[in-house]
């Protein structure tokens, strides 16, 4: 394994991590979303926390930002 995967790997668990726990991050909402009902903001949230469809398309360097 290379360095650059190895540390794509590091950071790819702290980033399912912190979007699994909201722990040690910060959350941040836009006004189209705070303007939902708060049922609607947790199942917002409750959906980014479960997320786990990573793909080459919309995580090219496998770091599960997004």
């Amino acid at each position: 394994m290379t360095l650059h995967n190895r540390r794509s790997r590091e950071i790819a668990a702290l980033n399912d991590l912190a979007r699994k726990t909201l722990r040690q991050c910060r959350v941040v909402f836009t006004e189209g979303i705070m303007a939902l009902s708060e049922a609607d903001q947790v199942a917002i949230l409750n959906t980014v926390r479960s997320f786990d469809a990573f793909t080459p398309d919309n995580d090219p360097y496998g770091e599960h930002d997004f």
